[in-house]
């Protein structure tokens, strides 16, 4: 009965419930870049020039982005092109916050709210100031690039799905093209099937902890795999969803243990093969309420998707 009124008020928005992507602004239409552009992309993606960091020719994460709001982090995302950003589904909709259960999409943000923002590349530090937060992270003078969105395509099936379904994706497009060099690139998209590693890596600007306020400098996230989802017993919201991707803590007893966190939304989970090249394994979606060294992380495993992200920005080398 839920998502038939949501389906009810979704079309009163002017969105088809039947559609698989809604798209903010409503009327507009991705751009594909062409076959050559994803060939091309297949050889460059995925490369870190972190071995030049030291001389500061280089980031060892060049694919990181902010997607800020007066230059501080919303969310995180990761280049797959020069026009395009993975991201997640959530950050570009309302909710009823009291609703009892895990949630209920009212609606999606608007076309001034999503537009309004920006998206920050080509360092790790997105504000130009020298801050000293709770987290003890210091962040220098920034070199920070900023692109305006263009649009974004939303998978519509987390919204139906009351955030139990998973399908919690987006993509942003830009309005001109990203120039790729030594502190900008894009990651690589996985293979079907491939498999995902015992030990992944989030890259965000998020909360160390729940205590803090989201850092201006960049921080690594390394997290172990559990392919069986087990959650704390704290944790109600769901484990089996075909497209969750689970990762914890590697030290889930420890308080100071890294884990994703309030402000990580959106960022890409990645590995690194024995040649050093980088895939995007997942998207960071949700994690137990509050923070805990225990916390179960749900990513959406970006496989699954690989044709309607072709389909979507012909990012199409591993389809």
């Amino acid at each position: 009965m839920v998502k038939v009124i949501l389906s009810l008020l979704l079309l009163l928005l002017g969105i088809n419930a039947k559609n698989y992507f809604a798209r903010i602004p409503e009327e507009a239409k991705t751009r594909r870049i062409n076959e050559s552009l994803s060939r091309e992309l297949a050889i460059k993606c995925g490369r870190s020039t972190g071995n030049k960091v030291k001389d500061n020719q280089g980031r060892l994460y060049p694919w990181a982005v902010s997607i800020t709001l007066r230059n501080k982090n919303t969310l995180g995302g990761a280049i797959i092109s020069p026009y395009h950003i993975i991201t997640a589904a959530h950050g570009f909709l309302r909710f009823d916050v009291d609703h009892p259960g895990p949630c209920l999409v009212t609606s999606y943000k608007n076309e001034s709210e999503v537009l309004i923002k920006k998206v920050a590349f080509g360092d790790d530090c997105i504000r130009s100031a020298v801050t000293r937060l709770s987290s003890k992270n210091l962040c220098g003078i920034s070199k920070i690039q900023t692109a305006k969105i263009r649009m974004v395509a939303i998978d519509h099936g987390f919204a139906m799905g009351l955030c139990q379904e998973g399908h919690d994706w987006a993509i942003i497009e830009l309005e001109e093209p990203i120039e790729f060099d030594n502190y900008t690139s894009p990651i690589c998209l996985p293979f079907p099937g491939q498999p995902v590693q015992p030990v992944v890596t989030a890259i965000s600007w998020g909360r160390t902890s729940i205590y803090y306020e989201s850092d201006p400098l960049i921080r690594e996230i390394p997290m172990q795999s559990d392919p069986s989802c087990s959650a704390p017993w704290s944790d109600q919201m769901p484990t089996k969803v075909m497209d969750y991707l689970c990762a914890k803590s590697l030290d889930p007893g420890n308080w100071n243990s890294k884990r994703t966190c309030h402000g990580d939304s959106g960022s890409g989970l990645q590995q690194v093969d024995s040649h050093g090249l980088y895939t995007l394994v997942g998207v960071t979606s949700f994690g137990s309420v509050g923070c805990p060294p225990n916390e179960l992380a749900r990513f959406t495993r970006i496989s699954n998707y690989l044709e309607d992200i072709c389909e979507l920005t012909g990012v199409c080398y591993t389809v």
